[in-house]
C-alpha cells in the first residue's frame, strides 16, 4: 500500500514502525508542547496524510502515553476521513492531562499511532419491525466484565 504524506512543516518526522511486528505506525510531536493540568491540547505533527481508500486511518494513543505521562485521548481514538488531506488538514493529536501538574511533550517524542483498517464504505440500512435477535446478550460488562 502506498500512502500519500506531506510535510506541512519541514521539521515533521514521518511515521515509523517500532518493530517488524508492530501494527501501528508511531507519529511524533512536531514541537515542544506543555499540557496544563486537567486541560486538553492538540499536539502538532506537521503532517498531512491521505487515508488510502478503502482503508480508514485511525489514530490511537500509545500504551505508554498514560502510564508515563498521565495523558489520554479525550475521545479514545481518532478517525481520519478519506477527504481530510488538504493543505490545512494537519494531523494533530488530542491529549488530556489527568495529572495535577503540567506535562511536557518534547519535539520528536512518539505521541500516537496510526492503524489502517479496511472500512465498509457503502451500506444500506434495512429497517425491521422487531429486534434482529430474540435473545439479548446484556449490556456493558455482561461478558464477565465489572461488578
Amino acid at each position: 500500500m502506498r500512502l500519500k504524506i506531506w510535510r506541512q512543516d519541514p521539521r515533521a518526522r514521518l511515521p515509523e514502525k517500532a518493530s517488524p511486528g508492530a501494527v501501528g505506525w508511531d507519529v511524533f510531536a512536531l514541537e515542544d508542547t506543555l499540557i496544563p493540568p486537567q486541560e486538553q491540547v492538540l499536539v502538532r505533527t506537521g503532517l498531512v496524510i491521505e487515508a488510502p481508500y478503502p482503508y480508514a486511518m485511525f489514530l490511537f494513543p500509545r500504551s505508554s502515553l498514560f502510564r508515563k505521562k498521565g495523558l489520554i485521548f479525550p475521545h479514545s481514538a481518532g478517525i481520519i476521513d478519506f477527504d481530510y488531506c488538504g493543505a490545512e488538514d494537519e494531523l494533530r493529536v488530542p491529549v488530556l492531562n489527568l495529572r495535577k501538574d503540567p506535562v511536557e511533550i518534547k519535539a520528536g517524542e512518539r505521541i500516537g499511532q496510526l492503524v489502517f483498517l479496511k472500512a465498509l464504505v457503502e451500506a444500506e440500512w434495512e429497517e425491521v419491525l422487531e429486534p434482529p435477535s430474540r435473545a439479548s446478550r446484556g449490556g456493558f460488562g455482561s461478558t464477565g466484565g465489572y461488578e
